[in-house]
């Protein structure tokens, strides 16, 4: 499709690891199938260890071993031609990261070299894709800078020197000032304090509404998703288990984790126990028959046990992999408002 700028089919991204004579694979993303529209914000959620950051490895061409790819196409349709990153080659990477392909990854002070300052960094980051005189490429960091709402001098300082809200800022700024067409946002809000973490979710979204630019936005806060994206997809288990639109998925869940995940957030007003689910997330190594969620889930019947549910439109843009989806019950509608109004 025209406007679609990711089309992710039949991917399979397995660590395969081969020590002491025994071979071990940890099926951390199986069988996932998703497109994301130019100009869209996705959302992927889930909780820890459901493969949210082994899929974005795989879709920021950023996978090494033992993560590999064993299966399966990540075909993105950029202005300057397509490509499948799963399977091109190093050099075909490197045509399209940072201009066209950007990662804001997790946590700054893992990405920004201690021993450089802000400006040699952005010049390691942005001189070659941009490939501009050095003087325009000067101004242009100025003048992004001056979006963000960060100060000239800060070229100058080193990482240690900026606080934890203008260190994110200079991360999201090295994701995005060669205006690319895609970026993946890796959990950019994580150990921020609420109102810094409100100021980078404006941030991310006016850059992105600017530059026009698609967004895969990556965290397990459902409160900030339900106040950035337009669409979430939920992953348990390393499987794509629901997708809709964000204000249907907090109205209406199709599927019981995802009923789950939006149940648990605490709301205004109420200061009773969230509910819990019991047990843990499987093992990945040795997965369990049928739907992953069923020994956990509190519909589970003997079909969840041994058929694989698969992920059908269940209602206009949503889908589940769900055998029971028609008995989730939907969220109240008033606990949904409550869920948009928080930061």
């Amino acid at each position: 499709m025209s406007d679609t700028i990711l089309q992710v089919k039949g991917l399979k991204a397995y660590y395969q690891m081969h020590y002491f004579g025994v071979q071990r694979e940890v099926r951390a993303v199986d069988d996932v199938s998703l497109a994301i529209g130019r100009n869209e914000v996705y959302g992927i959620a889930g909780e820890s260890s459901s493969g949210k950051t082994s899929l974005i490895k795989v879709l920021a061409a950023a996978a090494r071993p033992p993560l590999r790819v064993v299966e399966g196409a990540v075909n993105y349709n950029f202005k300057s031609g397509p490509i499948d990153v799963a399977s091109a080659n190093k050099t075909q990477i490197d045509r399209v990261r940072w201009k066209s392909l950007s990662y804001i990854m997790q946590g700054s002070m893992s990405v920004l070299n201690p021993v450089r300052r802000i400006g040699q960094t952005f010049h390691d980051f942005a001189y070659r894709p941009l490939s501009l005189p050095r003087e325009s490429f000067d101004r242009r960091v100025l003048d992004h800078l001056s979006r963000l709402k960060l100060p000239p001098d800060i070229l100058r300082a080193y990482p240690h020197e900026l606080s934890g809200g203008m260190r994110q800022r200079v991360t999201i700024g090295l994701a995005t000032i060669c205006h690319p067409e895609f970026i993946i946002a890796d959990e950019p809000t994580t150990a921020l304090d609420l109102v810094v973490q409100k100021e980078v979710l404006h941030l991310i979204r006016d850059i992105q509404a600017e530059m026009g630019a698609s967004v895969v936005f990556v965290t397990h806060d459902m409160s900030v998703h339900a106040n950035v994206t337009d669409r979430i997809g939920i992953f348990y288990a390393g499987r794509l288990v629901e997708e809709g639109p964000t204000r249907t998925m907090f109205f209406t869940p199709k599927h019981p984790y995802t009923a789950h995940l939006v149940a648990s957030l605490p709301r205004i007003g109420d200061t009773a126990p969230r509910p819990s689910l019991e047990g843990r997330p499987p093992n990945l190594a040795t997965p369990p028959d049928g739907c992953r969620f069923h020994p956990r889930c509190p519909l589970a019947v003997d079909r969840c046990r041994v058929d694989v549910p698969p992920l059908v439109e269940v209602a206009p843009h949503q889908r589940s992999a769900c055998w029971r989806w028609k008995d989730v019950v939907p969220l109240d509608a008033s606990v949904a408002t409550a869920h948009r109004a928080t930061p």
